[in-house]
């Protein structure tokens, strides 16, 4: 399965360290490819570095695409990660 769409990233710091680690554990726990495109640039989240690289601010559009057989709650999950105000929401308890 497959989802995809453009999401205008709503964090105000961007996509920096924290919602790149989230976004590659969330593809991990879904057990989905997930990506990130922008312009001529396409990324698998599961390397930070390569989202990190992309060096996304707030406002800018962005293509996300997930493959696998949870792509379409895993799509839901990354654009809630991507747009969340208060990094410490998606924290993993303990």
């Amino acid at each position: 399965m497959r989802a995809e769409q453009v999401v205008v990233i709503g964090n105000e710091r961007g996509i920096h360290g924290r919602v790149a680690t989230r976004l590659a554990g969330m593809a991990a726990s879904h057990g989905v490819h997930l990506f990130l495109r922008h312009g001529e640039e396409t990324v698998e989240c599961s390397s930070i570095l390569d989202v990190l690289a992309l060096a996304l601010a707030r406002g800018t559009a962005v293509g996300l695409v997930a493959e696998g057989a949870q792509a379409e709650s895993a799509l839901a999950a990354a654009i809630e990660i991507i747009n969340a105000q208060d990094d410490s929401d998606h924290d993993p308890p303990g």
